[in-house]
């Protein structure tokens, strides 16, 4: 077993790219459900780092309820040896302990003999129902776009190799299949001076770009470009001519104007004493439209990360005041008692006295009655989605009571500031904190707030 999933270590390059390029938590896992390759969406959600997640099988990031359901689901994946999308929904476990639910997507892909599962997770912690279905759809499409794309990449560069070793100018046909089988456009320029001119293109230069042919005969490279993309260009040709080969991305303009993303591979080619240069290019606006849709989503990420903090921070706040009003009363209460006191050894039957008790009695409804809770559990929801129900599924013998006392460990307030907001001795706290434990099942040796993070 260990000699087989040593020899499917190695990912191919396309489909490891593919992985790369996904916007959501993407990896490939081999038959046996050891984990390959991935991107850096997965590190991030389940907080484990690169080098903790090579040694890593599928089933180890299951939540232990979910865990025969889905590998039953995966082992029919194998069964079926087709390349259509399966999706389950189920709970992962990160590495801090947080149970995320999670929809996967996954499809089986067999690469020159050997056999790959592409998994897609999709986090639905934060992500509307009405949305989900919308969401996956953009996936599925993007994963078969960067699919097609890196098809065509592994074809170009075999086409490439083909050119060279069958291109002859002087042939009949020029290989003129060759070439319009290309997934790509091909060019080949001749240069005549200082100048270079379009000799050689395939049915493809002239569909995918809109020029006819009677047109596109001897055009030169600027022809093509801006003038802002030409100096790529221009840098490029004379790479040609200084080391033989060059790469590189230009917008290249449309017939229409329109500017389209193109990764071109061009080489230098002789014949007959005429110096040549030609090669093929790609339309990448797949890749480009992908690659600003995860610069959108980190933006947003990025935006829903501050407006967390900043809940974070009005949460604690909350939190404090609450405690913060609780002592003020308190402290307030027992000035009055000493006032009644004092007064009540002259006349206790004063108005002042009367006022006193009124004030106390007001001030004891107050502490008793306090509405800050709800606005504290409010907040607390947006910022901890999921944390009273996770943690309640999981020890459904919690009381109510208890779940507020969770709530307040889990954004780190001290004993003195929960008996405080909760307007109860310190003995109190020290009873619930060791109830508490004796119903999670923690031993004396771990700490009580660590577990809570987890939730």
């Amino acid at each position: 077993m260990v000699k087989a999933i040593k020899n499917i270590q190695k990912v191919p390059f396309s489909i490891e790219t593919i992985i790369q390029g996904m916007p959501e938590n993407a990896y490939i896992f081999s038959k046996e459900g050891k984990l390959l390759t991935w991107n850096k969406n997965l590190e991030i959600t389940t907080g484990f780092s690169k080098d903790e997640l090579k040694n890593k099988f599928i089933s180890e990031f299951i939540y232990e309820p979910d865990k025969e359901r889905v590998v039953k689901k995966f082992m029919e994946i194998l069964a079926e040896a087709d390349n259509n999308e399966r999706t389950i929904e189920y709970s992962i476990r990160a590495k801090s302990g947080k149970i995320i639910p999670i929809l996967a997507l996954r499809s089986l892909v067999i690469i020159e003999g050997k056999e790959y599962i592409i998994g897609i997770a999709i986090n639905l912690s934060n992500l509307k129902k009405e949305k989900l279905d919308a969401h996956i759809n953009d996936i599925i499409h993007f994963k078969n776009q960067l699919q097609d794309y890196y098809r065509k990449i592994e074809k170009m560069n075999q086409a490439e190799i083909e050119l060279k070793e069958k291109l002859f100018l002087n042939a009949k046909n020029f290989n003129s299949k060759l070439i319009n089988n290309l997934p790509g456009i091909f060019y080949l320029y001749e240069k005549i001076g200082d100048k270079f001119f379009l000799k050689k293109w395939n049915k493809n230069y002239s569909t995918d770009l809109g020029y006819p042919d009677d047109e596109i005969l001897n055009m030169q490279p600027h022809q093509f470009f801006t003038k802002k993309e030409f100096k790529k260009a221009e840098k490029a040709i004379i790479e040609i001519f200084t080391t033989g080969a060059t790469r590189t991305e230009i917008y290249t303009t449309h017939k229409n104007g329109k500017q389209i993303p193109y990764s071109y591979q061009g080489y230098l080619f002789e014949d007959k004493g005429r110096e040549y240069f030609m090669g093929v290019g790609i339309d990448i606006s797949y890749r480009y439209a992908l690659e600003e849709e995860q610069k959108q989503q980190q933006i947003e990420k990025h935006k829903l990360k501050e407006k967390s903090n900043e809940n974070k921070r009005e949460l604690i706040a909350t939190a404090l005041q609450i405690s913060k009003t609780a002592k003020i009363i308190k402290h307030t209460l027992k000035h009055i008692d000493e006032l009644l006191k004092k007064q009540e050894e002259i006349d206790p039957k004063t108005e002042i006295c009367n006022n006193l008790v009124h004030i106390k009695k007001d001030l004891e409804l107050q502490i008793s009655q306090q509405n800050n809770w709800e606005v504290f559990k409010s907040r607390f929801k947006k910022v901890h989605k999921g944390f009273f129900n996770n943690l309640k599924k999981e020890h459904p013998s919690l009381s109510r009571s208890e779940l507020k006392f969770c709530a307040y460990l889990r954004i780190h307030l001290s004993s003195s500031e929960i008996a405080s907001a909760l307007n109860v001795t310190y003995e109190a706290i020290k009873k619930t904190r060791y109830r508490i434990r004796k119903k999670l099942e923690i031993s004396p040796k771990d700490s009580l707030e660590d577990y809570i993070v987890k939730f």
